[in-house]
């Protein structure tokens, strides 16, 4: 069962803002300061070969220094899911409702068939539902970053509204 509430934010991130909320920490609370390893270019075999585009991609745009080698199976099931989300809805994108199949509807004319939603639609929003909790965890949405502290540094032009209050 999930715990209520927000989640709890690491001792690293408080200790990183100075404790804003006061509260004492944990006295067996330690930081770990070990050396993680960044996740290279090589996926897991389990990744899909229809998944490798969407590898390559957020290998290629993730923030710098947020992926790690112990997210490599977080990072090939949104890959998997990106792919079978994309597919289904190449899928779904022919007809949102299709005419029911049956042995007691082969007489009837297929205008006049009872309609059912496309199998397709109902699985591509599982794969994003998937996805969309996998990005999260991942860093991948401007939320979870600011969450996680991973605001890269000059990657962004400066705002021409910063001049403004400047004199």
């Amino acid at each position: 069962m999930a715990t209520r509430g927000r989640k709890p934010t690491p001792i690293e991130l408080k200790l990183l803002r100075g404790n804003p909320g006061k509260r004492p920490l944990k006295a067996n609370a330690q930081v770990t300061q070990q050396a993680e390893a960044a996740l290279t270019d090589d996926p897991p075999a389990m990744l899909l070969e229809e998944a490798q585009p969407y590898w390559d991609y957020a290998i290629l745009h993730a923030p710098r220094n947020l992926l790690k080698k112990l997210d490599v199976y977080l990072l090939a099931a949104w890959c998997n899911a990106a792919a079978r989300y994309e597919h289904n809805m190449r899928l779904a994108a022919k007809s949102d409702v299709i005419p029911v199949r049956g042995a007691k509807l082969a007489g009837l004319d297929t205008k006049d068939r009872p309609i059912m939603h496309n199998p397709f639609s109902a699985a591509a929003r599982s794969y994003l539902k998937d996805m969309t909790l996998l990005a999260s965890e991942l860093g991948f949405t401007p939320t979870s970053r600011a969450r996680l502290g991973a605001m890269e540094t000059g990657s962004e032009p400066e705002s021409p509204w910063l001049h403004l209050g400047r004199a």
